[in-house]
């Protein structure tokens, strides 16, 4: 299969290149196009791009004179993907043998976080929701990329997440004599009353945060607590909840056990992420209260299954393991039933993308496989998880929305594991990646080393 161009493309350029504000258009064919995960495919369809702004999907849709060509042949063409939970600056070097775990910076961070971003682009994920770093990190990363620094996709940032000392963001296992005035405090995100949960809130929105993150219990990869346990109060989190409100920006509640999510929610979070311990009257307040689940279910395997370690672990380690497993069982009984049920899903890695990661990709297929439907699955992943992260212009190719898309293998809608085997990347109306295989003229070369 090839990527056949317009033989006038190289005249187009030219002219255009001389032409003050020429528009940039792209059309691109396939054999199917998924415009809305809600709607049927159009087969064939096409979609136009112009200047990183989807004028025209579906059927019939002729190429406007000057337009870059693309033809995808067989191949399906859909949304982007959008990530709602997701990490950044996790993992660091490798311990030389006989030699402690090095040391890491708040720059080292930032320049994998860097590399992590450019990673999540490439394999066509056109936006990510992080929920939790340090140091504003991923406000820093969302500034760069928002101003043309480094490519990635849109970030949402949360800045760090409200947590409780000794609780799920607490990784530092430090002795008592070691003076750590400095940091428990709100600017880190550590609260221990309802007035600390405010001053918390309105710093991390102060430095950039665009979503609050809420530890309302403890977790699987802090050392220092269980995810049997509760961390923050219900009033704790109402306050934080509303200041967040009061900012027209979402509360995200990392919540594993019963108890926790149902405090979560009573205070008024906007979804619930995890939520490993779900019964039916969980279930129904979620529904009746339109809260979204985040579920992860890939995350939660396979910390428990796989190495320490190992890609989409998030670099547990031994505790973490143990503790991952006494929550597969829970997790995957609670994901069914939530399904089930009706309940809104948003789809999340909560993952960091690292070098080799297949992020929200792997997600969808273990939600397959734990009983989602595809369609289900890739509406999770682009309906869903853009209007909860409240981006109104991705998640379909519909006229008006942002041009980003993904071309796969096959179907989809009918083979899940299709979605992991991506040819073409577009964001914004530029290839980012280019994995068919055709010759590409060198001239056609932009600056992600990709196909223009």
């Amino acid at each position: 299969m090839r990527l056949r161009f317009s033989t006038a493309l190289n005249v187009v350029l030219f002219c255009a290149a001389g032409t003050a504000n020429a528009a940039d258009v792209l059309f691109v064919k396939a054999a199917h196009v998924i415009v809305d995960a809600e709607k049927p495919p159009v087969s064939p369809g096409a979609i136009v791009i112009t200047d990183g702004v989807v004028t025209a999907a579906g059927a019939n849709v002729a190429a406007p004179a000057g337009a870059k060509q693309i033809d995808l042949g067989n191949l399906t063409l859909m949304p982007s993907l959008v990530d709602a939970h997701t990490h950044l600056g996790g993992g660091g070097p490798e311990p030389q043998p006989g030699m402690p775990q090095p040391l890491t910076s708040p720059s080292y961070a930032a320049l994998r976080a860097q590399k992590n971003v450019e990673s999540a682009l490439k394999l066509g994920v056109a936006a990510m929701r992080v929920l939790g770093t340090a140091d504003f990190l991923d406000v820093a990363i969302q500034q760069a990329i928002d101003d043309g620094s480094i490519p990635g996709p849109h970030v949402i940032p949360a800045a760090h997440p409200l947590s409780i000392i000794g609780g799920h963001d607490d990784f530092a296992p430090l002795p008592y004599t070691l003076d750590v005035v400095g940091l428990y405090t709100p600017l880190h995100g550590y609260v221990s009353s309802p007035a600390d949960a405010e001053r918390a809130v309105q710093l991390q929105i102060k430095y950039g945060a665009r979503v609050i993150k809420l530890m309302a219990s403890g977790g699987v990869g802090s050392p220092l607590d269980s995810p049997a346990d509760a961390n923050l109060t219900v009033e704790e989190m109402r306050v934080a909840v509303e200041q967040a409100h009061m900012h027209h920006l979402k509360a995200a509640a990392h919540a594993e056990n019963l108890q926790s999510i149902m405090d979560a929610m009573h205070a008024g979070v906007d979804s619930i992420e995890h939520g490993s311990e779900l019964n039916q009257e969980a279930v129904d307040y979620m529904k009746s209260h339109n809260i979204v689940l985040v579920p992860t279910v890939r995350v939660a395997l396979t910390t428990a299954t796989e190495p320490p370690g190992a890609p989409g672990t998030f670099g547990a380690s031994k505790y973490s393991q143990f503790k991952a497993k006494q929550l597969t069982e829970k997790h995957v009984k609670s994901f069914a039933l939530a399904l089930k049920s009706g309940v809104i899903m948003a789809a999340g890695s909560d993952n960091s993308y690292p070098p080799n990661s297949t992020g929200i990709f792997a997600e969808l297929v273990a939600d397959v496989e734990h009983g989602m439907s595809p369609k289900q699955a890739i509406q999770s992943a682009t309906l869903r998880s853009a209007a909860l992260l409240g981006l109104d212009k991705l998640g379909s190719l519909a006229p008006g929305m942002e041009g980003d898309f993904i071309a796969v293998d096959c179907d989809p809608l009918a083979d899940i594991h299709a979605i992991e085997r991506v040819r073409l990347v577009v964001f914004k109306g530029k290839v980012v990646t280019d994995k068919m295989p055709a010759a590409k003229p060198a001239s056609q070369v932009d600056r992600f080393g990709a196909m223009r």
